[in-house]
C-alpha cells in the first residue's frame, strides 16, 4: 500500500488520508509508491520458473527476488560463469512484440557496455523459446527504497550517508551519459550493497516506456514523481539534465520524506541538522527549465562536494529545525546574530582551507621515493605513487593540447584519476590497484604518438570461457607482424636466425609470418621490445572492448567476403576492412591464427601459472585462411616446439608498468620524456 508522510511530524499515514492521524496536518496529495499496473490473469503465472528449472540451458533458477510492470527477477546460477546473477525477464505479451523485444534488446546492449564500479553489471542478454532475458549481476543488499521504508516514523538518513549515497549516484551518471540517458532515477533502481557501495541499476531499460506501442496502462510504469517535465511531453528527446531532475527529487524525499510537488518548501525548513545550502542545489535540480539545471553530474557533484566535506569533518552548518517567523529585534540582538553569523562563516572558511590544504598536500607533494623502486616489479609506497601520478597528470596534459587523440585518452585517464581519488577520500582497499591503473592510462597519452602502429586498449574485462578476466591496460600491434619484420628480427641476430627467413621475396614482406614456433614469435617480440600477448589480452583487443559480439568484429554471424577464408593462403596484412576490432585491431578473424604465451592448462586464468616449454601445449587465437568461420572467442592449441603450423602467425603487446621507476624507464627508452 502506499504510504505518505506528514511534512510536520513525520507519521506515516496510509493511502487516501487526507490529514495526518496523529497532528492534523493536511497531507500531500502525492504517492510516494506507484503501484504496478494490474497483469492480466495467468500472464505472471506463464513464467513462473520453479526452483532447479533450468532456464536457456545455462541458468539454474534459485529463487524469485522481485516482479513488475514487465517481468520477473530471478535469483539464478549461471552454469558457465559458475557464479549467482539476476536474471530479468520480459512477460510473454511483451515477448510477442517484436518491435519492443528488438529495442529491448538494443538498450540492453547499451546497459552491457557500462562497465563502472557503481553501476550494476549486465552479463549477457538472449532468448529462448518465449524467454527473453538479461542477466546481470547479483547484489547483496537492498534497494534505496528499502532502506528509506525501514526507517522509524520521523527518521531520515545521517546526512553523511545520504551525501555518500548521491555523490556515488552522480559518479555512475558522469560515466554513463557518455552512452544513453537512465530516464527512471529512483530509489528503486538504487542499490546498497553490503558493503555500503551504491550500485545503479536498470540502464537503458526505461526507454522502453517511450514506445507508442504500449498500452497507456503500461505506460505509467514509469514513475511520475521522479520525471522531468519535459520527459514527461516526450520521453524520447530526454538528455542527462532529465536524469539530474530526478536525482534532485530523489534527494528532497531522503532529506524530507516527502516528494517535492507544487511549490514545496526548502528541506531545511522540514528536517532538523540540515545545511540549508542543499536547498538551492535541489531548487536547481528540479527547476523546471532544463538550462538552469546543473547540466552534467560532474557540476551537481561538484557543488555538493563542499558540504560532503563540511559534514565529514563534524562541522556544525545547519540551522535550526524549522525557521521562526521574524520579528523586531533589539539593535544589540542584531548585532550578536552578526556576530555568531560572523563567527561561523570564519569557522566555516578555515574548514575548508585545512581540507584544501590537505588535498593538495596529497595529491601535488612531492614525493622523491619513486625514484629508488626498483624495475623489477617493486611497489613504491601509495603516497609516492599518487604523488608521480598527479605529476605525470600535468605532463599529459600539456602533451595532449595539440593532438585529439591524445586528448581522448587524456579526458578517459582523467576519468581513472577521479575514480581513484574517490577511492582513496573514502579509504577504500582498491584505491592503490585504481592508483597504478590510472598511471598506465596517463603512459598510453605519452607514449601515444612513438607507437604509431600499435593500439591502446585501457585497462578492462573480458569474458574467457566460463571465466572473467581482469586485464590491465597495453598497447597490442595494428596486424600481425610480417615477413618483412620478421626477417629483419632473423638478419640482426648474430650467428642468424631462422636462415629460410633472412632472404624472402620483396613482394611479400606485408604478408603475415607463418610456419614458425613460439619460441620464434616470442625471441622476435622480445628483440621488439615487446612480449607476446596473454590469452586475455588478445581477447580483449579482440572482442573486449566497447562491448562488440564475441563473434566477430561485424557481428554474430560470418559474412562471406568480410575475412579470409576463400584464398587458401594468407592475405597481405590489413586487407580486410570489415575484419577490424573496435580496438582497432586488424585480421583477428580471419588471416592467420596466432600464438599467445599462455599456456593452454592455464587458459582462462593467470598466463604465469603455467611457465612455457618444449613439449607444454600454449594457446592460439583467432581463425586462418583455412580454418573456416571461427568466432573471436574460440581458441586452441599448439605444441611449444611444433614447426609445421603455416597458418599460425603472431602479433606484439607493449605492456604498461604500473609503478614509478619502471613508467620512467620506459618513457627514457622510447625516448618520449615530456618537457617540463
Amino acid at each position: 500500500m502506499a504510504k505518505v508522510k506528514c511534512p510536520r511530524c513525520f507519521e506515516v499515514n496510509p493511502d487516501g488520508q487526507t490529514t495526518c492521524l496523529k497532528c492534523g496536518t493536511a497531507l500531500p496529495r502525492i504517492r510516494i509508491e506507484v503501484q504496478a499496473p494490474p497483469q492480466p490473469a495467468g500472464e505472471l503465472d506463464e513464467i513462473q520458473f520453479q526452483r532447479g528449472q533450468v532456464l536457456a540451458n545455462r541458468y539454474t533458477v534459485l529463487d524469485l527476488i522481485g516482479r513488475g510492470g514487465m517481468g520477473c527477477i530471478y535469483k539464478v546460477h549461471d552454469n558457465i560463469l559458475g557464479e549467482e546473477v539476476a536474471l530479468k525477464t520480459l512477460l510473454p505479451r511483451f515477448v510477442q512484440d517484436k518491435l519492443l523485444v528488438e529495442r529491448f534488446f538494443n538498450e540492453a546492449r547499451i546497459a552491457r557496455r557500462l562497465a563502472h564500479p557503481n553501476i550494476v553489471r549486465v552479463h549477457d542478454i538472449g532468448n529462448a523459446g518465449k524467454i527473453v532475458y538479461i542477466s546481470m549481476e547479483y547484489l547483496r543488499g537492498q534497494s534505496l527504497r528499502d532502506v528509506l521504508e525501514k526507517l522509524p516514523a520521523g527518521k531520515r538518513l545521517p546526512m553523511h550517508h545520504t551525501l555518500r549515497v548521491i555523490d556515488e549516484l552522480c559518479t555512475a551518471l558522469e560515466y554513463a551519459h557518455r552512452y544513453t540517458v537512465h530516464r527512471d532515477i529512483k530509489p528503486e533502481n538504487v542499490m546498497i550493497a553490503r558493503d555500503g557501495s551504491v550500485k545503479l541499476m536498470d540502464f537503458g531499460i526505461s526507454k522502453l516506456m517511450a514506445n507508442t506501442r504500449l498500452t497507456g496502462a503500461s505506460m505509467v510504469m514509469g514513475t511520475p514523481f521522479y520525471m522531468s517535465p519535459e520527459q514527461l511531453r516526450n520521453s524520447r528527446d530526454v538528455d542527462a539534465r532529465s536524469d539530474l531532475y530526478s536525482v534532485g527529487v530523489m534527494l528532497y524525499e531522503i532529506l524530507t520524506g516527502n516528494m517535492p510537488t507544487g511549490v514545496p518548501r526548502p528541506a531545511s525548513e522540514m528536517t532538523a541538522d540540515m545545511p540549508p545550502a542543499l536547498d538551492t542545489i535541489v531548487a536547481r535540480c528540479v527547476d523546471p527549465d532544463p538550462s538552469k539545471r546543473y547540466q552534467n553530474a560532474s557540476e551537481l557533484r561538484t557543488a555538493l562536494r563542499p558540504i560532503r566535506e563540511l559534514v565529514d569533518s563534524g562541522s556544525q552548518i545547519a540551522d535550526k529545525t524549522v525557521r521562526k517567523p521574524q520579528h523586531k529585534e533589539w539593535p544589540w540582538r542584531r548585532l550578536s546574530g552578526l556576530g555568531l553569523t560572523a563567527v561561523l562563516m570564519l569557522s566555516i572558511a578555515f574548514v575548508l582551507y585545512l581540507l584544501e590544504a590537505r588535498r593538495h598536500r596529497l595529491v601535488n607533494a612531492q614525493a622523491p621515493q619513486y625514484s629508488t623502486a626498483t624495475t623489477d616489479g617493486a611497489q613504491a609506497p601509495l603516497d609516492a605513487l599518487v604523488a608521480y601520478v598527479a605529476q605525470i597528470k600535468k605532463r599529459a596534459a600539456v602533451e595532449a593540447r595539440n593532438s585529439e587523440a591524445r586528448s581522448t585518452l587524456c579526458q578517459d585517464a582523467d576519468e581513472w584519476w577521479q575514480l581513484a581519488q574517490d577511492e582513496l577520500q573514502r579509504g577504500g582497499g582498491r584505491a592503490e590497484k585504481l592508483m597504478r591503473q590510472t598511471l598506465q592510462c596517463y603512459l598510453a597519452v605519452l607514449l601515444q604518438p612513438q607507437v604509431p602502429d600499435l593500439v591502446y586498449v585501457p585497462p578492462g574485462r573480458v569474458v574467457l570461457g566460463e571465466t572473467m578476466a581482469q586485464v590491465d591496460a597495453f598497447f597490442i600491434d595494428e596486424a600481425e607482424v610480417t615477413l618483412g619484420t620478421f626477417a629483419a628480427f632473423c638478419q640482426s641476430v648474430a650467428g642468424g636466425w631462422r636462415e629460410e627467413y633472412a632472404e624472402i621475396d620483396p613482394g611479400l614482406a606485408d604478408y603475415p609470418v607463418t610456419g614458425i614456433a613460439f619460441y620464434d614469435a616470442q625471441a622476435c617480440a622480445a628483440s621488439l621490445g615487446k612480449h607476446l600477448p596473454t590469452e586475455a589480452q588478445w581477447a580483449r583487443a579482440a572482442y573486449g572492448d566497447a562491448n562488440p559480439p564475441a563473434a566477430f568484429p561485424w557481428g554474430d554471424e560470418w559474412i562471406p567476403g568480410a575475412g579470409n577464408l576463400e584464398y587458401g593462403e594468407p592475405a597481405p596484412v590489413r586487407s580486410f576492412e570489415m575484419d577490424r576490432t573496435p580496438a582497432g585491431c586488424w585480421d583477428m578473424a580471419g588471416n592467420v591464427a596466432e600464438w599467445t604465451r599462455t599456456p593452454a592448462a592455464a587458459a582462462g586464468a593467470d598466463a604465469e601459472s603455467l611457465a612455457p616449454g618444449f613439449g607444454v601445449e600454449m594457446v592460439i587465437c583467432g581463425g586462418h585462411f583455412a580454418s573456416g568461420s571461427v568466432p573471436l572467442d574460440r581458441s586452441a592449441s599448439l605444441v611449444y616446439e611444433y614447426h609445421g603450423a603455416n597458418h599460425v602467425g603472431f602479433r606484439c603487446v607493449l605492456e604498461l608498468p604500473d609503478h614509478p621507476a619502471a613508467a620512467e624507464a620506459l618513457l627514457t627508452r622510447l625516448r618520449t620524456t615530456p618537457r617540463e
